[in-house]
């Protein structure tokens, strides 16, 4: 019987490496067209970032990025679907998942690993509307109306006129640049909430924070009782309606230039 020499007190040890795993690419998507001032340009995601940016042209542009470590990214098709209203829906359409014109509902039941990423361009006056599931969502100094919703990230937004924000396990943070002339709206579930209001607004404020505290760098003039958990009140002259709500985290109201 063979006998290994030199063994006895020691152990050998057998080390297997996984092989790399690299990222793989699709050729980058190009959009651009022209949306009337006063329409949206709504872009749908699953997996991945959406970023909104002002244009510095008169048309809207897009351009979406697809990775993936197992999957072949191909395989997620980026559709463009123009709305009867004369707005524009982008989507990224993965596989099994209907397609663009069809509800997102159910979209998150596959299983591939591809990620997008959105990178869009809006003119002055159209307005943007990004919704995902699993990722950030950013909007940088766009002009018009913004909107973002996401389950899985975080938002964050800086605009000059009406913004609405939402996630489920997430933070906002937004900063709103202009006086509020329309209603906004804020919320999150497992997250916090920061805005930041230009310092001669005027609005209605309704804020609350289950499991989280309340703070305000603004004067208040509150209506009813005032508890660290929820507070609706004025600050200046008051004028549209600001709501901010979150089950596990704080809501702050900060003060801007």
């Amino acid at each position: 019987m063979p006998v290994l020499t030199g063994m006895t007190s020691q152990t050998l040890v057998l080390t297997l490496l996984a092989p790399l795993a690299f990222a793989t690419e699709a050729t980058p998507f190009n959009w651009s067209g022209y949306v009337p001032a006063g329409k949206t340009i709504s872009v749908v995601g699953l997996t991945g970032t959406i970023r909104a940016e002002r244009a510095t042209s008169g048309q809207v542009e897009v351009t979406a990025r697809r990775s993936a470590t197992i999957n072949d990214p191909n395989e997620v098709q980026i559709q463009v679907v123009p709305q009867t209203d004369g707005g524009v829906k982008i989507c990224a359409v993965y596989p099994g998942s209907g397609d663009c014109k069809e509800s997102k509902k159910g979209w998150n039941r596959q299983t591939s690993d591809v990620k997008v990423e959105f990178i869009v361009k809006v003119p002055a006056q159209v307005h943007f509307k990004g919704t995902n599931v699993n990722g950030d969502i950013e909007i940088a100094d766009v002009l018009g109306e913004a909107k973002a919703s996401t389950v899985n990230g975080d938002v964050k937004v800086k605009v000059s006129d009406r913004v609405e924000a939402s996630t489920v396990n997430g933070n906002i943070v937004a900063t709103v640049t202009g006086v509020p002339r329309s209603a906004m709206g804020f919320q999150t579930v497992n997250g916090s909430i920061d805005l930041t209001l230009s310092g001669g607004a005027s609005a209605h404020v309704s804020a609350s924070a289950v499991n989280g505290n309340l703070s305000t760098d603004f004067p208040i003039t509150v209506k009813g009782e005032f508890g660290n958990k929820s507070m609706t009140g004025a600050i200046g002259s008051g004028g549209p309606e600001i709501k901010m709500s979150t089950v596990n985290g704080s809501v702050r109201l900060h003060r801007g230039a």
